[in-house]
């Protein structure tokens, strides 16, 4: 079934906003809301006053139509450090393609000597190359799987990750640091050595590393996970094992013994539990 997705302008008074994020400094979010639909996602969370974004994840986005302006202002009152675009939404997702708001934004980024850090599933980004081939840009691809199929049932209306795969060949012949997130790792869905190993494999033939990520539960993000399910394994089987400690440690471990045995360099999103 083919949802349309609804767009409505808003108009916002800041654009770069403090982040808790490793690494990074600042967070942009050009839209609010993403098309792609992942049932994982946990932006809907970080949208809670956004109710008809947050309670129908996928089907209508805000768009920031005053984002450029503003930005030009907080870059004059904000230190220079690292811009994550985006933390809660697709930077490249198809209403990117019509708006360029995202290229411009990184454009002034760039331009006021910011580093640019972007997240992406989204091939449209190789649009803009001729701006990104930087020293002070990273990109890194979100792929849970390497399979079409699994990916059509995780993130509906993103790219498949052999779109991904193909623009992240692409990527790596302009941009020095490349990265693929593998995450979540959700169980007994992508969390098998044959599907871990496929995408670690991947990121060494482009000599990209790997950031990791098990699935961290959220109410919203469960909601809507619930609502688009289509596994016959119980959402309570993969709610009782990402909170498993043990089947953390194992993960970890797996992951680890993958990326020594393809010589990739690989980081936990976030410190484990102890």
């Amino acid at each position: 079934m083919i949802i349309m997705t609804k767009y409505i302008s808003i108009k916002v008074k800041s654009v770069l906003t403090p982040s808790k994020l490793p690494d990074i400094d600042y967070a942009l979010n050009p839209y609010i809301g993403c098309e792609h639909g992942c049932i994982y996602c946990y932006g809907p969370d970080f949208c809670r006053r956004y109710s008809e974004v947050a309670y129908s994840w996928g089907s209508t986005v805000l768009v920031k139509e005053n984002l450029i302006n503003v930005l030009k202002k907080d870059l004059r009152r904000v230190k220079r450090g690292v811009v994550g675009v985006s933390t809660i939404t697709d930077p490249y997702q198809p209403v990117e393609g019509t708006l360029s708001l995202t290229r411009e934004a990184v454009r002034l980024l760039l331009q006021n000597n910011f580093k640019v850090s972007i997240q992406t599933k989204s091939h449209l980004l190789l649009r803009d190359l001729d701006i990104l081939d930087n020293e002070d840009v990273d990109v890194g691809y979100t792929i849970t799987t390497l399979r079409d199929s699994l990916g059509k049932g995780l993130e509906p209306n993103a790219p498949p990750p052999s779109s991904r795969v193909k623009a992240v060949y692409e990527v790596s012949q302009h941009i020095r640091d490349v990265w693929i997130f593998l995450g979540p790792i959700i169980p007994m869905i992508n969390d098998s050595e044959e599907f871990i190993s496929e995408v670690i494999e991947f990121a060494s033939s482009v000599n990209s590393y790997i950031i990791y990520d098990k699935l961290n539960i959220k109410p919203l993000m469960l909601y809507n996970m619930k609502i688009k399910w289509g596994f016959r394994v119980s959402i309570e089987e993969v709610i009782s094992l990402s909170n498993d400690l043990n089947y953390i440690k194992s993960l970890n471990t797996l992951i680890h013994d993958l990326c020594r045995k393809y010589k990739v360099k690989c980081i936990p999103a976030f410190k484990l539990p102890t």
